[in-house]
């Protein structure tokens, strides 16, 4: 019998693993049909397994155990994917600890096929996974470039890659590209320790590496020579410019060589930082068979020196030419009146022209030892030629101001001497400031002078009688005066406006209707004549009145032209005419009678005095005491009428044009002593003392000798005859440029200024001093400037009531045996010289 279905489901419910097909299975084995029904199976079947008995009862417990074995390989199974799940779960706990952001490319695709953005702590990374894989939107443009090839290489090679990116926000980024099978990972995350220390030397070594890469180009394209030495002083490097200057194509064969672009000995520092320890140095070569002068600069670096030379040849030709032209400009600034002084840019006295020393009084050897515009200050302040001021601290801050300001600055600097100084400081174009002192002294005065001058002018046009009127070359009136506009009648008003002289003619024609007149005006302000001459017309108006017009051209192109009413003068002219002539006839006949009387008179004077001398003499007898001094008053008087006649006469001569002159060459102390001589009586008689003072440059004289003692004879008669007894008279002779001086002082009474001014007009006398006599005819002084000046001399008469006269006749200086006076010829070795004087 079977085994009953509820103990076969026992086992196989206490048998853990056993499938529910393990159970069916059992229950067929047991020849159950009902066991077998619930199970689905057919009932021909069914019988089928119920038939197999024992058999099939033994194939169900294999099945079962080969269940059983498969059971439990499934339980390891579910162990190891529930390990895996742990595990995964872990990993993802680990991504997401740590910021990232991911993209997943899928069998080749060009669009990712997973994107995860988990880098919201750097703000410059976009959340949106879209904008995520446009790397050249928020990434620098050479991060996004290398991105872009390594992916490429990664894509195509499987080349995996680890870099450094860097965002347009400038955030470092670390993208890590992997191959995983047939999928493409990029992953983003932010380096941080060590890890982004070493990435940002990464970049910065990039960086650096590209900029030497760049350098060396450019170095090596650069247009001057650059080499590199190490320490012993071979070459190591150099451009294409070095090369070329050597003729070279080989840079190895030329270190080789030993080539040197300049010799050191022909090398001459002329600057070094002891700082940075670049040397400068200037050396000269033959590049491309020229001689060249270069600037080669050494700057020490580590394990070397670097070169670079300069072609300063064009320079230093330009800095001789420079130099030449600064020494010779020195030598003109030294010529100037104007003070110029040049200080640098630290203060410094760079240079000064000798006018400057000599408008400050400054030694020039301290000048040139570079002082400083603050010691230049102080040294005029110690020596008062600085403006006074109340503040000289402020004062001088403002200025030392020039040297840092943009824009010049002109002043002008009242000295406490009474000087000023323009002073204008300009900014130099090499740093610094350019001072220029000028005395404006004499330019003020003579500014002001011309303002007071120009306001009298003004003046004096506004208030003349005369009608002024200038025009410019353009025909306009430029300046007039009201007498203009009365003369013409024309508005004020009108005139002030510029009109032309077309205009004026218009207004003026009314009075005056002379049309070649008007023409000739015109003409004379218009025309462009190249010679410009002066007119003096006299136009009749027609009213009767008569206006004289003097046309004047001026050196600038203007006209003057004035008018004067000479309708009076006219009319009084023709009267004055008149009588002119009838005074010259009343003068002629005068002088007839006077050199007609004057020799009438000679005669018999020459014979009275002659027989008072017999009769003094004792001839006719002696005479008693008070006869004797009647003749001789007899003989003075003769003798003073006789010289009186003789002086008309001689001015008479000289009035004519007749009187001769013998110029000899005279020894003036000969000529002083013989008039002292002829004097001693009357000197003595007045108790007066005759003092001669001659100089030793005037010791000789050309003149003649009658005519010179009648001069100083007559100057001493006068001095002699208004001086007080006791009285000194000096008389002496000196040089006065190119004349000789001969002079007669006392100290007599003197003269008012009233009478000095007739002093020497004929007829004009005075009594003289102390005397009860009459006053003389008035001719010795006339006479004696008549002669002098007839000597091709002057005259100067100097006096002051109470204080005594002085006399100064000057006679020219002529040279041995130079040309004559006026009007003389040479005659016997002396100069004989016939001329005329007008009458005083």
């Amino acid at each position: 019998m079977g085994m009953p279905r509820r103990i076969i489901e026992g086992i196989i419910t206490e048998l853990p693993g056993v499938s529910a097909c393990a159970v069916s299975l059992l229950a067929l084995s047991a020849g159950s049909a009902r066991a077998a029904a619930p199970l689905g199976i057919p009932d021909g079947m069914s019988g089928l397994l119920a038939a197999g008995g024992l058999a099939g009862f033994a194939a169900g417990l294999a099945l079962f155990f080969a269940a059983r074995r498969k059971a439990g390989r499934a339980e390891r199974l579910r162990e190891r994917v529930s390990e895996l799940e742990q595990r995964l779960t872990e990993t993802e706990n680990l991504l997401a600890a740590e910021p990232h952001a991911m993209i997943v490319w899928e069998g080749g695709e060009d669009a990712p096929s997973h994107v995860s953005a988990r880098l919201h702590v750097v703000s410059s990374v976009p959340r949106s996974e879209e904008k995520l894989v446009r790397f050249s939107e928020w990434l620098e443009e050479d991060s996004a470039e290398r991105l872009e090839k390594a992916l490429h290489g990664l894509r195509t090679a499987g080349e995996p890659f680890n870099i450094a990116v860097r965002t347009t926000g400038g955030d470092l980024l670390e993208a890590d590209g992997r191959a995983a099978g047939y999928s493409i990972v990029l992953r983003f995350r932010v380096p941080v320790g060590e890890r982004r220390a070493a990435m940002e030397m990464v970049c910065d070594t990039r960086r650096l590496n590209e900029q030497v890469e760049r350098l060396s180009g450019i170095l090596d394209t650069a247009p001057l020579p650059v080499w590199l030495r190490d320490a012993d002083g071979d070459l190591l490097w150099a451009n294409a410019a070095w090369l070329e200057a050597l003729e070279q194509e080989d840079l190895d064969a030329a270190a080789a060589a030993g080539l040197q672009l300049v010799k050191p000995e022909d090398m001459r520092l002329v600057h070094r930082d002891d700082k940075t320890g670049l040397s400068v140095f200037h050396g000269s070569t033959v590049i491309r068979g020229e001689k060249r002068i270069l600037e080669v600069h050494e700057m020490p670096q580590d394990g070397g020196v670097a070169c670079w030379a300069v072609d300063i040849t064009h320079v230093h030709r330009l800095q001789e030419e420079l130099k030449n032209h600064i020494a010779a400009h020195t030598g003109t600034l030294d010529r100037l009146l104007t003070a110029i002084a040049i200080f640098g840019q630290d203060r410094r006295l760079l240079f000064c022209n000798a006018a400057f020393a000599r408008l400050w009084n400054l030694v020039k050897e301290w000048l040139e030892e570079g002082v400083t515009w603050d010691e230049v200050l102080a040294r005029l302040r110690e020596m008062r030629s600085l403006p006074e001021q109340a503040d000289f601290r402020t004062w001088k801050e403002r200025q030392l101001e020039v040297f840092t300001a943009l824009e010049g600055r002109q002043e002008k600097w009242p000295l406490p001497d009474g000087r000023f100084i323009s002073v204008i400081a300009e900014p130099h174009p090499q740093g610094g400031v350019i001072f220029v002192f000028e005395d404006i002294t004499e330019k003020r005065r003579l500014e002001s002078s011309y303002k007071a001058l120009m306001e009298v002018q003004r003046e004096t046009l506004d208030n003349l009688y005369e009608a002024v009127a200038l025009f410019g070359t353009d025909g306009r009136l430029k300046l007039f005066n009201p007498s203009f506009a009365r003369f013409w009648e024309l508005d004020e008003e009108e005139l002030s406006g510029d009109p032309h002289i077309d205009r004026i003619i218009e207004r003026a024609r009314r009075l005056a209707d002379d049309d070649a007149w008007w023409d000739l005006l015109k003409y004379a302000v218009t025309g462009m004549s190249e010679r410009r001459e002066g007119r003096k017309v006299r136009i009749a108006l027609k009213d009767d009145r008569i206006y004289e017009c003097v046309i004047v051209p001026l050196p600038d192109g203007n006209t003057l032209v004035t008018w004067y009413d000479m309708s009076d003068s006219a009319r009084m002219e023709r009267a004055l005419r008149e009588k002119n002539e009838a005074l010259m006839e009343a003068d002629r006949l005068k002088s007839d009678f006077l050199s007609s009387v004057s020799y009438e008179l000679r005669t018999p004077l020459t014979s009275i005095t002659g027989f008072t001398e017999t009769l003094e003499m004792g001839i006719a007898g002696e005479l008693t005491p008070r006869q004797r001094e009647y003749v001789r008053d007899i003989f003075t008087a003769s003798t003073d009428l006789l010289a009186a006649i003789d002086t008309i006469l001689d001015l008479s001569t000289i009035d004519a044009g007749l009187m001769e002159l013998n110029i000899d060459r005279l020894d003036v102390a000969e000529i002083l002593e013989g008039v002292a001589r002829r004097m001693a009586i009357r000197l003595e008689q007045r108790d007066l003392v005759l003092e001669v003072d001659l100089a030793e440059d005037a010791a000789f004289v050309h003149a003649d000798r009658r005519r010179l003692e009648q001069v100083l004879a007559n100057l001493l008669s006068n001095a002699i005859t208004f001086s007080s007894r006791g009285g000194v008279i000096h008389m002496g002779a000196r040089r006065s440029g190119d004349f000789i001086e001969l002079w007669i002082a006392d100290q007599g009474i003197g003269m008012d200024a009233e009478t000095v001014k007739k002093a020497f007009q004929r007829f004009s006398s005075r009594p003289p001093a102390g005397s009860q006599q009459g006053r003389g005819l008035g001719l010795g002084l006339p006479l004696a400037k008549s002669l002098v000046e007839l000597h091709g001399g002057s005259m100067e008469l100097i006096s002051r009531l109470g204080e005594g006269t002085t006399v100064i006749c000057r006679f020219p200086i002529r040279k041995e045996g130079g040309g004559a006076l006026d009007g003389t010829v040479e005659e016997s070795g002396a100069d004989r010289v016939v001329g005329r004087t007008e009458a005083s």
